[in-house]
């Protein structure tokens, strides 16, 4: 149950057609009719398997291509007064003197205003052009 499950949810992330995703969608109906209860554990296997990887990711991971688009440098000295060589270890989750580092709480709320405000600030930009 649990193999057919990943394979559906992988043919529905290829689906390209409308044709495509409802046939998915309705073998997975089938699938969940055949045996409900197997269904619900395979399927909360593969939840708590998802959420697991999630909480895997590095920062710089969970933030993609903003790393690239936005100044790590100026986040670094505007919000933290510090180099962009120290939040990239943050972000990468480095080890650095033979320990992971990662964000404090203090720090994680630190960067999600950096960007919020940053978000604010080219939104502003972009209202008055």
């Amino acid at each position: 149950m649990y193999d057919k499950i990943k394979e559906l949810a992988t043919r529905k992330r290829m689906a390209k057609t409308k044709e495509e995703k409802e046939a998915v969608k309705n073998a997975m109906f089938e699938l969940q009719n055949s045996d409900p209860k197997a269904y619900g554990e395979a399927l909360e296997r593969l939840i708590k398997e998802t959420a697991n990887r999630l909480d895997e990711l590095t920062v710089s991971e969970k933030m993609g291509e903003v790393t690239k688009i936005v100044s790590m440098s100026y986040i670094a000295q505007n919000y933290f007064g510090k180099t962009r060589s120290w939040l990239a270890h943050k972000l990468n989750g480095d080890i650095v003197n033979g320990k992971e580092s990662s964000f404090t709480d203090e720090e994680l709320s630190t960067l999600k205003l950096a960007l919020s405000d940053l978000s604010k600030k080219l939104g502003s930009i972009s209202a008055v052009l």
